[in-house]
C-alpha cells in the first residue's frame, strides 16, 4: 500500500528538529508537561499547522509501542528472555517495577508532547483556512483526548493542560488534576472530535489519519472505562451501524492475518494505527526484533513456513523482549483450528541452553530443548528478502474486532446477555472457532476471547484493570508451572523458580497488588518527582 502519509510525517519530523534546535537549551523543559519546540514564529498557515499536528503521528509509534509492551508484559501475555539483561522490560516481567521504570516515563514524556502539539494546534486555528479548520481541531482534540487517555489509566490523577505553555517557570506550579477532572476533558475533547472529523479519509495520501470513526472508538473506550455502559452503548453502536451500513469500508477481515500484514496496511478492519513503512523511508517497527526470540544456534531461520521453505531472517537479529507467554500459546491452540493460533502465533525456534522434556503444555526438539512460541503479528512476512527483521506492520490502536468485543461486554453488563452473544461468536466464528452456547460466566468467555483475539495490541492490562479482574489473573499467572519447562525459562516465562525440568511446583515471584486494596496503577516517573516534590506518589512506591 501506498504509504504517502508517512512521507508527509517525515516532513513534519524535519521541521519539528529545526524547532526544537532553535528553542530554549534547558534540556529539563522536556521534562515537564510539554517540550521545547518554539512556535512563536511559526504556525502561521495551514501547511505549518499541519506539520505540527502531522507529528503527533509520529509520536504515536512511540506511545504505542510502549504500551504494547506494558499490557503484554506485565500480564499474562508475554515474557522478556532475561539473558538478554533488559531490566525495563524484566522488572515489567516480575512486577519489580519503581518510579524509575523508563518505558512509563517515554509515554508520560511522548503523550506530553502530544498534548502540547495538539494545543498549539487549537490555539492557532484562526491561522487555518476555514477549508481545514474544522479538520484540523477535531484531530488535534482526538489526540489529546488519546494521550490523556493513557495517561490517567496508567497514572491515575495528572497535570491537566489545554492551553500552550509559554512561561515555563508556571510548570513548576503545575498539579495533579483528579482523574474525575480528567475523565471530564476527555469526554469533551472526544465528543467535539466526532463531530468535527470526517467519517472517512478519501484521499489515498492522507491515509491513516483520525476519523470520526476512529473518535468514536475512543470515545467508547473511554466511557466503558469509566462505566458508563449507556455513552459506550451509543459509541459503539454508531460504529457497528456504520459497518451494516458499509461492509467494504469497515467490518471483519476473513482472515486474522490480513489484519496485520504489511501489504494490507490500514484494512477494513483497521480503524486506527500507528503506521511503519519499509519503502524509500525506512521508518521499521521494532517490535518484529522484539517478538523473535534470539536462540541459539543463531543461525536458526525465525520462521519455517508450511511447506517446509525456511525464512532468510534469522534468529540472530531478535532481542527477546517481548515473548508469548507459554499460557497464552497453550490457550490459543486449545482448539487447533482456531485460525488465530494456525495464522499467528509460531513453535519452532528453540534454544539450546538448557533441556527441558516434552508435556502437552511443552514442545521439544529431539534433543530436548524446547521450542519458544511467538506472535506473528509485527513478523512482516513481505519483506523476506531483507534478510533483516525490517517490518512495516502496523501498532494497530482500534479495530473493529476489539469494537464488537467491547459492545458484547457493555451488553453483558447490563443484563442483555443473549444480545452479547452474537456480537461476541462474529468474532469466534471469523476465528473458526464454534460458538458459546451458553451465557454462564460470559464476562468471562468475553475476557478470554479478549486475550486471544488482541493479545499483544496493548490492551491486556487495561482490560483487566477494567474489570477489577487483574490480581486474581496475576496471582495464577505467577503461580501458574509450565510442565516439563526447564528452571532457566520458566523463571523468564513467569518468575516461578524451580529446580529443573521434572519439577511440578516451585515458588512464585509476589504480585505487586497481593492483599492489597490500594489503586492499580504505575508510579508517576521519578524525574516529574524531583521536578515537582509537592506530588504525593501513587501507593506501594
Amino acid at each position: 500500500m501506498n504509504r504517502i502519509i508517512n512521507k508527509s510525517l517525515c516532513a513534519s519530523i524535519a521541521v519539528a528538529t529545526g524547532l526544537m534546535a532553535a528553542s530554549c537549551g534547558n534540556d529539563n523543559f522536556n521534562l515537564f508537561p510539554t517540550d521545547s519546540m518554539q512556535i512563536e514564529t511559526y504556525l502561521t498557515n495551514d501547511e505549518e499547522v499541519q506539520n505540527v499536528l502531522l507529528d503527533n503521528y509520529y509520536y504515536l509509534r512511540t506511545v504505542s509501542q510502549n504500551l504494547i509492551y506494558i499490557n503484554s508484559l506485565a500480564t499474562d501475555e508475554a515474557y522478556d528472555w532475561q539473558k538478554n539483561n533488559s531490566n525495563d522490560h524484566i522488572s515489567l516481567n516480575l512486577s519489580t517495577w519503581n518510579a524509575t521504570l523508563g518505558l512509563t516515563d517515554e509515554v508520560w514524556s511522548d503523550s506530553y508532547k502530544i498534548i502540547n502539539r495538539s494545543n498549539n494546534v487549537l490555539e492557532h486555528l484562526s491561522q487555518v483556512s476555514e477549508q481545514n479548520r474544522s479538520r484540523y481541531e477535531g484531530e488535534a482534540l482526538f489526540f489529546r483526548a488519546y494521550a490523556y487517555f493513557n495517561l490517567v489509566r496508567l497514572f491515575g490523577a495528572v497535570p491537566l493542560t489545554t492551553s500552550v505553555v509559554t512561561n515555563y517557570a508556571s510548570l513548576y506550579d503545575y498539579d495533579r488534576s483528579p482523574v474525575d477532572k480528567v475523565y471530564a476533558q476527555i469526554d469533551a475533547d472526544v465528543a467535539r472530535a466526532v463531530e468535527l472529523l470526517p467519517q472517512q479519509i478519501k484521499n489515498a495520501s492522507e491515509t491513516g489519519r483520525a476519523t470520526s470513526i476512529a473518535a468514536l472508538a475512543l470515545q467508547g473506550k473511554a466511557l466503558l472505562t469509566q462505566g458508563d455502559y449507556s455513552g459506550a452503548e451509543s459509541a459503539l453502536k454508531r460504529i457497528i451501524d456504520f459497518s451494516q451500513a458499509n461492509p467494504d469500508l469497515l467490518g471483519l477481515e476473513d482472515d486474522p492475518s490480513q489484519i496485520y500484514a504489511s501489504d494490507n496496511a490500514i484494512g477494513k478492519e483497521v480503524i486506527f494505527a500507528a503506521q511503519f513503512n519499509n519503502g524509500s523511508t525506512v521508518i521499521n517497527n521494532p517490535l518484529m526484533k522484539a517478538t523473535i526470540p534470539a536462540g541459539v544456534p543463531q543461525s536458526q531461520p525465525s520462521y519455517v513456513y508450511p511447506d517446509g521453505t525456511a525464512s532468510t531472517i534469522k534468529t540472530s537479529v531478535g532481542n527477546s523482549t517481548l515473548l508469548m507467554t507459554w499460557e497464552l500459546f497453550n490457550a490459543l491452540r486449545a482448539d487447533k483450528a482456531d485460525k488465530r493460533y494456525q495464522q499467528l502465533s509460531y513453535n519452532g525456534i528453540y534454544d539450546n541452553g538448557s533441556l527441558s522434556r516434552q508435556t502437552d503444555e511443552v514442545d521439544t526438539t529431539p534433543e530436548g530443548y524446547a521450542y519458544m512460541p511467538i506472535t506473528l503479528k509485527y513478523y512482516d512476512f513481505a519483506n523476506q528478502g531483507l534478510t533483516t527483521d525490517r517490518s512495516s506492520n502496523d501498532n494497530i490502536i482500534f479495530r473493529y474486532a476489539d469494537v464488537l468485543l467491547e459492545y458484547a461486554e457493555v451488553l453483558n453488563s447490563t443484563g442483555r446477555a443473549d444480545e452479547a452473544l452474537a456480537y461476541l461468536n462474529q468474532v469466534r466464528r471469523r476465528a473458526g472457532v464454534a460458538d458459546v452456547a451458553g451465557t454462564e460466566q460470559l464476562a468471562l468467555a468475553i475476557e478470554n476471547e479478549r486475550l486471544l483475539e488482541l493479545n499483544f495490541e496493548g490492551h491486556r492490562w487495561f482490560d483487566l484493570v477494567r474489570t477489577g479482574r487483574i490480581t486474581s489473573v496475576m496471582e495464577a499467572h505467577f503461580a501458574h508451572r509450565t510442565q516439563g519447562l526447564s528452571a532457566t525459562l520458566q523463571v523468564s516465562d513467569n518468575g516461578l523458580t524451580v529446580e529443573n525440568e521434572q519439577s511440578v511446583s516451585g515458588t512464585p515471584v509476589k504480585w505487586k497488588w497481593s492483599g492489597q486494596q490500594t489503586a492499580v496503577l504505575f508510579p508517576i516517573p521519578y524525574s516529574q518527582i524531583q521536578l515537582n516534590p509537592n506530588w504525593q506518589q501513587n501507593d506501594l512506591y
